[in-house]
């Protein structure tokens, strides 16, 4: 059961409101959380939920939370998952826009003001995300990501691939939650299937702004998680492509569209994509780490040719 922590609630009404879902976050969750504290738009309340983690998060939430009377820790005693608690959180809002964190990445200190100006300026636009930066080993090294900017292009991009970064949008709550908010069936693909039902009613944008450092982590990464969360996103796709269905055959077409890719080629794809970012990014020990690591997921021919390929990265930005 949930409980609130801070045991405050603040007498005015918020225009925002900021949900921050919380599990095993580790040393990043203190940046991330600040980076909100410190916004330039200083008119938010601040909702965190940690959903049963085992490490050190929830005392971080308290710390933080007896110092700035904006947030509202709540506290899960078992594991939810991420759809349930996000659900939670937008309900436990009253704000009009939410806009969402993630755990381990950090909002540029004018994101909530440009984020509240575009949706007061823009109010056909329901789900408005932003260009983001990949967190690069310093700042120097950040990776500027572009992004669709249109509904309409956006639209068209979501039939191919998700192009809005979670952690980056803002949102109209009352519109989400009449859609239905998360659904727990789509897991690792929960918000990829929002914004395509979303895509059905409303518009869709990216602030044509980097507002957030999205941090580019391959600590945690299996390779058997891409290939469940990329039958997730071919559930999504379905599902948005055959409303009329039941999700029993929903789940047929997914894994019919799933037989339809090479499991191998799909991994090293993943593998090609990661290592390069990695690189970009200067994040050299991650890049050593996930290259020894396709000795075992993919093959030793495979392996030496991806190491090789980040030993020549490395030396080719070092000289």
């Amino acid at each position: 059961m949930a409980f609130s922590y801070s045991g405050e609630t603040l007498s005015v009404n918020m225009n925002i409101s900021v949900i921050l879902p919380v599990y095993n976050a580790g040393n990043p969750l203190k940046r991330a959380i600040e980076s909100i504290l410190e916004q330039d738009y200083k008119d938010f309340d601040f909702i965190i939920i940690d959903d049963g983690s085992s490490d050190n998060s929830s005392e971080v939430i308290r710390h933080y939370a007896s110092r700035d009377r904006r947030i509202r820790g709540f506290f899960h005693e078992s594991n939810r998952g991420l759809s349930q608690t996000l659900n939670e959180a937008l309900n436990l809002s009253e704000a009009e826009l939410v806009v969402r964190m993630d755990q381990d990445d950090e909002a540029l200190k004018n994101r909530l003001a440009i984020q509240y100006a575009y949706m007061r300026a823009r109010p056909e636009v329901i789900v408005a995300g932003s260009f983001v930066y990949h967190m690069g080993v310093n700042s120097l090294y950040d990776h500027l990501i572009v992004l669709p900017k249109e509904s309409k292009e956006i639209k068209e991009e979501l039939l191919k691939q998700n192009c809005l970064y979670h952690s980056s949008v803002i949102m109209r709550r009352r519109e989400i939650l009449d859609l239905g908010g998360y659904r727990v069936e789509f897991k690792n693909a929960e918000d990829y299937d929002l914004w395509l039902r979303v895509s059905r009613h409303y518009e869709l944008s990216n602030i044509n702004i980097p507002l957030l450092r999205y941090r580019f982590s391959v600590r945690g990464m299996t390779l058997g998680k891409k290939w469940e969360q990329f039958y997730f996103v071919n559930l999504a796709l379905a599902a948005y492509k055959n409303s009329d269905k039941s999700f029993k055959d929903l789940e047929k077409i997914a894994r019919d569209l799933l037989s339809g890719y090479d499991r191998q080629w799909f991994l090293e794809q993943v593998y090609d994509g990661t290592l390069k970012e990695l690189c970009i990014l200067h994040l050299w020990y991650d890049a050593f780490y996930l290259a020894i690591k396709s000795f075992k997921d993919l093959s030793k021919k495979k392996g030496f040719e991806k190491l090789r390929r980040v030993l020549y990265s490395y030396m080719k930005y070092r000289c």
